[in-house]
């Protein structure tokens, strides 16, 4: 089952995404969070940057509005107004 968050909600956004990394090292602050699995990272900050790379594929989006988790698929769908981009949790 997949959940959608919007960004203004950073509480829902920090609890999601530290259950979606519970696998790799998960770093929260005031004002971003970051997930790393080794050979992959994502990043999202509370003004809606979005960052990710893994091995021969980076992305970089500057303004999402929802997130989509989907635990059970080890997926995260950046939904922003000009992109939907899905970040795949390693090993998942």
């Amino acid at each position: 089952m997949a959940n959608r968050i919007h960004l203004s909600d950073w509480d829902a956004v920090t609890d999601e995404l530290r259950r979606f990394g519970e696998a790799g090292d998960v770093t929260t602050g005031d004002d971003r969070i970051r997930i790393d699995f080794g050979s992959a990272y994502l990043e999202i900050s509370r003004t809606g940057r979005v960052s990710t790379g893994m091995p021969l594929h980076d992305f970089e989006q500057r303004k999402a509005v929802d997130l989509v988790v989907n635990h059970d698929a080890g997926s995260l769908t950046i939904d922003a107004d000009d992109v939907v981009y899905t970040f795949r949790r390693p090993g998942g």
